[in-house]
């Protein structure tokens, strides 16, 4: 499949299209000759009998079959658990891997969301529904202490905000809002400092002297933006360049550097693009992928507990971890 990597090294088909991801994978089932059961949910993992019976040594423990609800065993040499995590559960992954790994013994670190746009308060928002902006900072606030900040892209939605950024920020929002507000202050500008965007914005003013401000604002920010930051910094935009005073100026500055919003909440966990937790990696062997409860269990993508940011690394994760372990659990399943 041909693909392409865009802005922080995402890869993307070259198509633009996901059907092209989905083709590639349906024509190597069908080389393969791979069976899909759809329609047939797993009632119950059976485990064997213990090689050892009554040892506690690592990987002694084996699955011997699935029951589907409809009463169908399946008996395998080897078991890979794809399931996911609990985000898009309309595509299956409804967190029945945790539940199935949990009674077996397993330890799971609870699932939450982890990519997740976000629902803001500031109702100025909805106004910007679909901009997109390319290239700003944002900062995360609690109680005045700046908490991180992250340089990227951010998309205005009817909700809130989302895009890789806000998304890559999700998690650590959903750890601070049970203590209290969440502020994300947005820098519209960050190639400029103060003291650089006074400079430019002078010019500006000085070049377009005749033009009111909410038509030549426009050039820096974007028009769309334009009413926004001069009703959070009250000034007028009907405000001709060659009258606006020192002090419009400064309030403009300030605001085109720190846009504030209050975060409402996360988007509900099925709009999350990944979910936390899953099982604990201690409990698995990275050089197989394989269970160390379980000696021909298998692990693959979000079932596993790891974090990652947003750009096709879970995507990467799902690759490599499903690459490792079909390849031990066929080599094992044909040397047993």
């Amino acid at each position: 499949m041909p693909t392409k990597v865009e802005n922080e090294n995402r890869v993307f088909p070259t198509s633009d299209s996901s059907s092209s991801v989905l083709n590639v994978l349906m024509e190597y089932i069908k080389e393969g000759r791979v069976e899909v059961l759809t329609n047939s949910p797993v009632l119950e993992i059976k485990r064997a009998e213990e090689i050892n019976e009554g040892s506690n040594t690592e990987g002694t423990k084996q699955i011997k079959s699935i029951i589907l609800e409809n009463g169908t065993e399946i008996l395998a040499k080897s078991f890979i658990i794809a399931t996911g995590g609990k985000s898009y559960p309309k595509t299956g992954s409804t967190g029945d891997g945790f539940v199935w790994l949990k009674k077996m013994g397993h330890n799971i670190i609870k699932p939450d969301s982890a990519l997740v746009p976000l629902n803001i308060k500031n109702s100025w928002v909805k106004n910007l529904q679909g901009v997109t902006l390319p290239d700003i900072k944002i900062s995360l606030y609690q109680d005045g202490k700046k908490i991180e900040a992250k340089r990227g892209k951010i998309l205005f939605t009817h909700f809130g905000v989302s895009g890789p950024t806000v998304l890559n920020m999700s998690k650590k929002i959903n750890e601070l809002m049970p203590y209290g507000d969440v502020i994300l202050s947005l820098d519209l500008l960050p190639e400029f400092d103060f003291s650089s965007l006074n400079t430019e914005l002078q010019k500006l003013f000085k070049e377009h002297s005749n033009k009111k401000i909410k038509n030549s604002l426009g050039t820096l920010i974007g028009s769309a933006l334009v009413p926004i930051v001069t009703e959070l910094a009250n000034v007028n935009g009907d405000t001709f360049n060659h009258s606006i005073t020192r002090d419009e100026r400064v309030r403009l500055m300030k605001v085109l550097k720190d846009v504030q919003m209050t975060v409402d909440s996360l988007l509900s966990p099925e709009n999350a693009i990944v979910s936390s937790g899953g099982v604990d990696l201690k409990e698995v062997d990275f050089k197989t992928m394989s269970s160390k409860i379980f000696s021909n269990l298998y692990f693959t993508g979000d079932i596993l507990n790891i974090d990652r940011p947003s750009g096709g690394f879970s995507l990467q994760i799902c690759w490599t971890t499903g690459y490792v372990a079909g390849t031990w659990a066929v080599d094992e399943s044909l040397t047993s």
